[in-house]
């Protein structure tokens, strides 16, 4: 079964996010902040899905997505984004962060492999 990676900037919503997306029954490996999320083994896992919290500077969110995007090029990647965001280039999706339905139903889309 494909797996959700999850990753956020404040333990209290890494348990909130994490905690609405076991609904949908897939593994969730999560991680706190970025420096963890790069230290992840995602080598033996089957990945549907990456998200990527909105509370850390751009400079860091992009970071990120540039390290998955070399160690794990095929696998979907979703952005939350703040209000003041500006949308994320070199991603498959972005969403806001303060809208869950919305983000729940891309997770969902994502995990099916649709674009």
């Amino acid at each position: 079964m494909t797996s959700i990676v999850l990753i956020e900037y404040r333990s209290g919503l890494l348990e909130v996010r994490q905690e609405i997306l076991e609904f949908l029954g897939h593994p969730i490996i999560a991680a706190r902040g970025g420096a963890a999320a790069k230290d992840l083994d995602l080598t033996c896992a089957s990945l549907g899905v990456i998200v990527i919290g909105h509370r850390a500077p751009r400079e860091e969110r992009e970071d990120l997505i540039r390290h998955f995007r070399a160690t794990v090029a095929n696998v979907p990647i979703l952005v939350l984004i703040g209000r003041d965001d500006s949308p994320f280039q070199g991603i498959d999706y972005n969403c806001p962060a303060d809208e869950p339905h919305l983000w729940i139903r891309t997770v969902q889309m994502a995990l099916a492999g649709v674009s």
